[in-house]
């Protein structure tokens, strides 16, 4: 034994060599993906191309630590979402969480700022985390597309966050293959006590499981919790019948009479989805069925399915003014929405979206000989400095074997320079698919690679 694998510890010599182990096979984690480059490059794509359509908007991005107090949670959104977390205590001591969402997170930085002026508009796309049941459209890991307005109660923001999230759909290429389904909570409190229930909150638990529960377990349900039972129809005929929101006012009128609170908050509703109809020619559609983040929204909410209704829920989002004063004691309203990108991808791969279209042209520069090398690294150079992808060989295997590679790994052209191309400065341009080549010189070459297609 050397001496170098001895280290003393009270007064004694401790052996520290490592003992060699049998190798070991590691797979990832349940509920969570490795992203190879051929699913990388369309999901990064996909969100680069958010990005864009939330910067045309006017929204700046932001980003947040993954890492944050657990209390944040406990404050927002209970125990229910904190028995989903990574949490644990740190060494200092506290309660920490890896984010299972955005919102707290973007309400702490926001109101840690009074020098900001209103209207923020903000987006992100974080990785969240939740201990949940691994399920079709649901993993314990995944990216959130977050974008939220602070400022502004008025029907303008909430048509605006509503045709954001459109936007970025059809921007994919999927106008069309969705629907929104809108519903506002004001008016389903409005409307539940109109019907005589007594506990908003608890009517509200049952309505979220309209679509998983049978229509005999609703009723049963609904009566448990002390709804009328002579209303329990008018319930469910609005449950089932969602529609357009010029139909909203004669579907409230068919099953309570119209007050003015009523009256006002349909107004403000009808004027919101006027408003968001420009946005997309996607449909709009008022769904009494929806009402999320139940001791979260206090106005507008909103969920997109695909048209076939083969996935879960796209996006979501709505309206919720209390948060900022729970956390932080600031009255700031706020509207926003969060697209996870597990079922978006689902959704792309049915529809054929998942790729890159309009990809650069790719370039793999084959060295010859090694005389060549310095001047093929030149010429990767140019080609990049030019807006180009070029990859240079660095292997230094046979010119035959760069030219396999090239192909398997989907390059559109090789460059190839050698002890020929060397002496009279020029390059070999072979396109991949057909076989075809030609020698030129470099600048011929650049110009040429300018105007190349797939």
């Amino acid at each position: 034994m050397k001496l170098s694998d001895l280290r003393v510890q009270n007064g004694m010599r401790i052996n520290t060599k490592v003992q060699s182990t049998p190798s070991m096979t590691f797979e990832r984690l349940r509920g969570f993906r490795d992203m190879f480059p051929e699913d990388a490059e369309p999901k990064f794509f996909m969100l680069n191309l958010a990005d864009q359509v939330a910067s045309s908007f006017g929204f700046q991005r932001i980003d947040m630590p993954s890492l944050e107090p657990l209390e944040l949670y406990k404050l927002k959104s209970g125990e229910e979402l904190v028995s989903q977390t990574f949490s644990f205590v740190d060494k200092g001591g506290r309660e920490v969480t890896m984010i299972p969402e955005a919102t707290p997170s973007v309400v702490r930085m926001l109101t840690s700022r009074k020098d900001l002026p209103r209207p923020v508009k903000w987006y992100c796309y974080p990785k969240l985390w939740r201990y949940e049941e691994p399920q079709s459209g649901r993993l314990r890991e995944h990216i959130q597309f977050n974008a939220d307005i602070f400022g502004p109660n008025t029907p303008d923001a909430d048509a605006e966050i509503i045709g954001l999230a459109a936007s970025i759909l059809d921007r994919i290429g999927l106008e069309g293959e969705y629907s929104v389904r809108i519903n506002d909570r004001k008016l389903m409190e409005s409307l539940l006590k109109v019907m005589g229930t007594e506990d908003i909150m608890a009517t509200f638990s049952v309505i979220d499981k309209f679509k998983k529960i049978s229509r005999e377990e609703f009723t049963s349900q609904l009566e448990e919790r002390g709804f009328p039972e002579g209303r329990i129809p008018d319930l469910i005929w609005l449950m089932e019948n969602p529609g357009d929101f010029t139909e909203l006012r004669s579907s409230i009128e068919r099953v309570v009479v119209m007050d003015e609170n009523l009256a006002g908050i349909i107004g403000r509703l009808e004027e919101t989805l006027s408003l968001a109809g420009k946005y997309t020619n996607s449909k709009l559609i008022i769904d009494f069925s929806v009402v999320r983040g139940l001791s979260y929204y206090t106005g507008i909410v909103f969920e997109v399915f695909d048209i076939n209704g083969e996935f879960r829920s796209i996006l979501g989002g709505g309206r919720y003014d209390n948060l900022s004063k729970l956390l932080a004691d600031q009255e700031i309203p706020a509207v926003g929405f969060g697209m996870g990108d597990v079922v978006i991808e689902m959704l792309a791969r049915r529809q054929g979206l998942w790729n890159v279209p309009n990809r650069p042209i790719r370039f793999s520069v084959c060295v010859a000989s090694d005389k060549a090398r310095e001047y093929s690294l030149d010429i990767s150079l140019k080609l990049r400095g030019a807006g180009h992808i070029a990859s240079m060989d660095i292997s230094r295997r046979s010119l035959s074997a760069q030219l396999k590679n090239a192909s398997i790994q989907g390059y559109d052209y090789a460059v190839i320079i050698g002890n020929r191309e060397l002496e009279n400065s020029e390059v070999t341009l072979r396109n991949l698919s057909t076989g075809e080549q030609e020698s030129m010189n470099e600048s011929i070459m650049l110009e040429k690679a300018g105007n190349l297609k797939k």
